[in-house]
């Protein structure tokens, strides 16, 4: 196909196709005033009715063409920037042609002038189509499951998240989040609402291109376009009045009484918005997802509370362009310690809204209050930094997790303990591979005195006892998920060769004979950017060009990753069920 998979936004595509029609023929209007005002040997007042009557009609059609314009433009001058910027210039073409013909005494002259801007004008105009076919207004796919639809339809509510976190001076703090969660399907009229926040969409493409490409913002503007089929404070499912109605028909679809919890870290230059598709995904399996922003400066911009703008940190990038690798590095495992306690805090305040709900949540009419499922655990998952961050939160506290979902971590950027924890020493006696703790190994802190160990081993046993959810100490006691492109598996990057080894011989995750979902996998022909949304909102000739797309769709690609990701949540269900029974 031409645009290699993507989905564009077919009513905007023939909207920008009839302005550009529209500006086509006021073009042909205009050159035809002139010649006739030129060659017209009539009388002054047929010429001036004439004239008055081609007037109004290109006027007419000027309108018809920026009333275009302005629907495509949806209020915003750079959203449909391939379409507005060469009408821009085509409307100055059109404006000088008819100036210079009224102040233009010589015929030859003008003949010459105004074939030289209808060419010009030609040109704008076939430029244009080139943009919009190059550059379309795109949506990422609807979700899918394992059997290739989805189950529910997905609510959707964006809001600031009180929590509790460890060492804050202050009581409480409050964290940008997202709730996916699952609707009753065919309950609510599914609605399209737009990818991006419009309240700070120029603000994130702006931030986004300035701290990675170096391009103006308004390069990335057509992803405002974007839509996405939720339900924005939706009712959340009542599985127990669902399950009743499926009584009636016959049917165990679903024999749970309350919505599995997962809880989402994003990447590095991303937030939980550029992260949408899989948790998407996730919701409409029936999974509660809680998405974060991350306030360690990893993101491009988070809208605090107050309205204000917390923008990406540059002081971890100079680092590495300056050739300082392991001061990066380091830098880089101090923001998941920030990270850790943003997710482990949000994981307490979302386990809470089964308890009680929050007075932000109740002004939109929505309660998770005996919905959700908090005997079982919380899933972290991640991508990238994200992937760190969950497997290191994981490591941290493993009495609180259910399953790990690492989306090819960046596990050089975790915390000695968590690295320690996922590469034990003695999980290699037997292997051909080691692990020596990652770039510049592990640091060690001299200064702690005994007393100190003493005192966190104590207070880690406190905390075990009084908040935990399950009988795990350690991350191998916890289901793991660890996904990669080929892209990164080619050439070793996030420990592919350590993970690989270790779910090879069976030392990855819990060691029950059989009853193991622990699991490792390679996408084939995808990227790292791929696990984001940004490759379907991206046009794919660019994204192939600097090698952040594969040779096939990346839809595609996303839906196998969603589908190995459910699969696997899936998997981890009935066997935590079959450890129970034994």
């Amino acid at each position: 196909m031409i645009w290699g998979g993507l989905h564009p936004i077919r009513s905007r595509f023939l909207l920008d196709i009839c302005t550009i029609l529209s500006f086509s023929y006021c073009s042909f209007l205009v050159s035809s005033f002139c010649r006739h005002h030129l060659d017209d040997d009539e009388t002054t007042t047929t010429t001036n009715t004439i004239n008055n009557s081609n007037v109004s009609r290109i006027l007419s059609w000027l309108g018809v063409a920026f009333l275009g314009m302005t629907l495509s433009l949806k209020g915003q001058l750079t959203h449909r920037w391939p379409l507005t910027f060469p009408m821009m210039i085509v409307t100055l073409i059109y404006i000088l042609h008819l100036g210079f013909f009224f102040v233009c005494d010589n015929t030859k002259t003008w003949w010459w002038v105004s074939l030289g801007m209808n060419i010009t004008s030609g040109l704008f105009l076939f430029a244009s189509l080139l943009l919009i076919v190059a550059f379309p207004a795109v949506n990422i796919s609807h979700p899918i499951t394992t059997n290739g639809k989805e189950k529910y339809d997905v609510g959707v509510v964006d809001f600031f998240l009180p929590v509790q976190k460890e060492g804050s001076d202050e009581e409480e703090c409050f964290v940008s989040a997202r709730l996916l969660y699952p609707t009753t399907k065919g309950r609510n009229k599914t609605t399209m609402i737009p990818h991006l926040n419009p309240s700070m969409s120029n603000i994130l493409c702006d931030a986004t291109m300035k701290y990675t490409m170096k391009l103006p913002g308004w390069v990335l503007h057509t992803w405002c376009l974007a839509q996405l089929p939720l339900l924005r404070n939706a009712e959340p499912i009542d599985l127990e009045r669902d399950d009743n109605d499926d009584k009636n028909n016959n049917s165990d679809e679903s024999k749970q009484q309350s919505l599995p919890l997962v809880i989402y870290s994003h990447g590095l230059f991303g937030n939980y918005v550029t992260y949408t598709y899989q948790p998407l995904c996730l919701a409409a399996a029936g999974y509660v997802v809680l998405m974060l922003d991350h306030g360690d400066g990893s993101a491009p911009v988070v809208q605090k509370r107050d309205g204000s703008f917390l923008f990406h940190d540059e002081h971890c990038a100079k680092l590495s362009r300056d050739g300082k690798h392991l001061e990066h590095i380091r830098a880089r495992r101090s923001q998941t310690k920030q990270r850790i306690s943003e997710l482990l805090s949000a994981t307490q305040s979302l386990l809470n809204l089964n308890e009680t709900n929050i007075p932000q949540l109740q002004l939109l009419g929505v309660s998770f209050v005996n919905k959700l499922d908090v005997e079982n655990g919380v899933t972290f998952m991640g991508h990238s930094f994200g992937g760190a961050t969950a497997l290191s939160a994981a490591a941290q506290r493993p009495d609180l997790v259910r399953a790990v979902v690492a989306h090819e971590p960046a596990c050089d950027w975790m915390t000695d303990d968590g690295r320690k924890a996922l590469f034990p020493d003695k999980k290699f006696v037997d292997s051909e591979i080691s692990y020596s703790g990652g770039t510049g190994g592990y640091e060690e802190d001299d200064t702690k005195s005994d007393d100190d160990a003493e005192e966190k081993k104590e207070q880690y046993e406190r905390r075990m006892s009084s908040s935990s959810l399950l009988n795990r100490s350690k991350l191998h006691d916890v289901d793991m998920l660890f996904l990669y492109s080929d892209q990164w598996a080619a050439k070793g990057w996030g420990s592919t060769k350590q993970i690989e080894d270790l779910h090879k011989r069976g030392e990855l995750g819990p060691k029950e004979e059989g009853v193991s979902a622990s699991d490792y996998g390679v996408i084939a022909d995808a990227t790292h950017i791929e696990f984001s949304d940004c490759s379907m909102l991206t046009p794919t000739w660019i994204g192939r060009a600097s090698g952040n797309c594969g040779k096939r769709s990346p839809h595609d690609t996303a839906q196998e990753i969603a589908s190995r990701t459910i699969l696997f949540l899936e998997n981890v269900k009935e066997v935590q069920g079959k450890r129970k029974q034994e």
